[in-house]
């Protein structure tokens, strides 16, 4: 490994003109948050002017030198390096403010780079996710098109703290910058090496995430073995990386590492995980020199014990592992090329899922209804049925409703989650045959009993579960108005879930709004009033706002509103409770009718 290590100065760093720090686009985008950031400032601010502080490293491919702009691809460092350089602009733009043209023109030198045409770009240039939001930062303009908010933040935090200097005090934080701070650039020949440097290197800011690890891995390894495997191979990871924009890589691994294994991976094992399933799918592989270790390793027990361990840490001691001790077990072996793009694919089904991205809109309505019953953990079995060929529309939706049904009476019940990632994960080597009643059999033994579900149900508390309950009214409305599917409820923002009495009503201004509903229930009104309030019998849908005129009877100042709904569930409130009172009475008889038709809704 041929390593050139040169300690220098940030102004030695940023002052020549022909070489730009790219960062490419198979790294994450920029994440540092305050904290990182104000370590940045203090570790500067507070430097006394006689001393040096030594910010880390910067990982650098290289190629070969060349009299135009000369690329340095930046390994690791994209993070530090990114935020130096907006530091860069915002005493910049201070020094502008307070008339300093001199100073504020050396800073624009830093930031610049030319090549043979001399036309001046970016010192600094973004992967493609996040360039032109970082170019918007700088120039401060069209901020509010720019997607990556944490750019926008670093930009405002570091000019808030700036601003708070005296001029003498902005003087010497500079001189601090450009003089007194060191980093050690590590200039690097050949990606091999470079990725391998990667892993040994700990900097400060963010602690590096199983994805990072991942990509230096898989990265490394393509780069030893042909110029077209790596090129290939990077090419899907960026993909990857673009496909799960704004999701968090590390749960897609954990997800995908808990399908593979048909079991639970918790975070501390993502990486050890991913190697095993790499060193037994992987032909190339069989050169590195870990695989020894890894071939022999199907699954030892003391392993296991450390996950048992974690469980119980985490309060998930009744977690299903008595089967975690497996051996590995893969049909046949595929190419590094073949494997990152499984990955590739992987991943985009991944987001697919979470952003509802499906060509078909009855899938990702479903998949929209599993994510406001809260169904995290069944994406570990989605991310395998939306890879799967040979299944038509039809079984996909009978699917999802099976897991609507299972998840929902679950959470009514208030089942322990913890054991969730198991029981879906255990889905996957069900085969297309039969599988929608297969599934079903599967899920029956982990699934409350009718009258347990009825029970919770007329019970339960949606307080902060909104999204739940919206999706339990939809259901109801369907089922009332004998819908076979051709009807689609629109409850985003044009259908609110409305209380019917209201979440308070013990303030002027509730009084106010919606008329005097703690004299209208009964004398104990207030101290009943949040025992009754978040019951799904207090619950209907209405599209827009009420305009309620208050009166003596505050339920019929809301008829004259519900009866005007589309919405058979509201409108029947008008027939149902026209002569008497909607109170906690009227709460708990919808709680019990809605509870007996939920066990007909939600069956398996």
């Amino acid at each position: 490994m041929k390593i050139t290590p040169t300690t220098l100065t940030l102004s030695q760093l940023f002052s020549s003109t022909n070489e730009q720090f790219v960062i490419p686009a198979y790294q994450r985008r920029y994440s540092w948050q305050e904290k990182q950031l104000g370590e940045l400032f203090d570790d500067i601010h507070h430097l006394k002017t006689n001393d040096t502080h030594l910010l880390g490293s910067l990982v650098c491919l290289t190629f070969s030198h060349t009299a135009g702009l000369n690329p340095l691809e930046i390994v690791d460092g994209q993070q530090r390096i990114t935020s130096l350089s907006i530091f860069l602009k915002v005493m910049q733009n201070r020094f502008l403010e307070l008339g300093n043209e001199e100073v504020a023109s050396e800073i624009g030198n830093y930031l610049v780079c030319k090549g043979i045409d001399r036309k001046p770009m970016n010192k600094i240039l973004l992967g493609d996710l996040d360039n032109t939001d970082y170019s918007s930062v700088l120039s401060q303009q069209n901020l509010d098109d720019v997607k990556n908010k944490n750019l926008v933040m670093a930009y405002n935090k570091l000019k808030e703290w700036v601003a708070q200097l005296t001029d003498d005090a902005l003087n010497e934080l500079y001189f601090k910058f450009i003089n007194n701070v060191l980093l050690i650039r590590l200039d690097v020949g050949e990606a091999k090496d470079a990725f391998r440097l990667f892993e040994t290197i700990n900097n400060r800011g963010l602690k590096l995430d199983s994805t990072d690890i991942i990509k230096n891995f898989l990265l490394g390894h393509a780069s030893t073995i042909s110029e077209d495997t790596i090129a290939t191979v990077r090419e899907n990871w960026k993909n990857l990386i673009i496909n799960l924009d704004r999701i968090d890589s590390d749960k897609f691994f954990r997800q995908f590492m808990s399908g593979i294994r048909t079991y639970k991976v918790t975070d501390t094992y993502i990486i050890d995980e991913f190697k095993k399933y790499y060193f037994h799918r992987v032909k190339e592989a069989e050169n590195l020199s870990e695989y020894e270790l890894y071939s022999e390793l199907a699954q030892p027990v003391e392993y296991a014990e450390e996950i048992e361990d974690e469980l119980i840490d985490d309060d998930l001691d009744d977690a299903v592992i008595d089967d975690v001790v497996v051996p590995l077990e893969v049909d046949g072996k595929i190419s590094i090329i073949e494997f990152s793009t499984a990955l590739r694919n992987a991943s985009l089904t991944y987001r697919n899922i979470l952003n509802r991205e499906f060509s078909e809109k009855k899938i990702n309505q479903h998949v929209y209804n599993l994510q406001r019953i809260k169904s995290f953990p069944s994406y570990i079995f989605l991310l395998d049925l939306f890879q799967r060929q040979g299944l038509n529309l039809a079984t996909y939706i009978d699917i999802l409703k099976v897991i609507e049904t299972f998840m929902l009476r679950r959470h009514i019940c208030e089942y322990r989650t913890s054991e969730l990632d198991n029981i879906f994960a255990k889905l996957i080597p069900l085969s297309n045959d039969n599988i929608v009643e297969e599934i079903k059999n599967q899920l029956r033994k982990d699934l409350p009993t009718d009258a347990e579900f009825q029970d919770k149900f007329e019970s339960a508390n949606f307080k902060r579960e909104i999204n739940r309950a919206k999706y339990i009214l939809e259901k109801l409305e369907y089922h009332l108005i004998g819908d076979q599917g051709e009807y689609i409820l629109q409850s985003g923002s044009d259908v609110h879930l409305e209380h019917i009495i209201p979440q308070t009503i013990d303030t002027k201004k509730s009084k106010k709004e919606f008329g005097d509903w703690e004299s209208y229930l009964c004398p104990q009104g207030t101290a009943l009033h949040r025992n009754y309030v978040n019951k799904i019998g207090n619950f209907t849908l209405i599209a827009g706002g009420l305009n309620i005129v208050a009166s003596n009877n505050p339920f019929s100042a809301k008829m004259n509103e519900y009866k005007n709904s589309n919405i058979q569930l509201t409108k029947n409130l008008c027939h149902e409770y026209s002569a008497k009172h909607f109170d906690f009475g009227a709460v708990q008889e919808r709680c019990k009718l809605f509870a007996a038709t939920a066990v007909e809704i939600w069956r398996l």
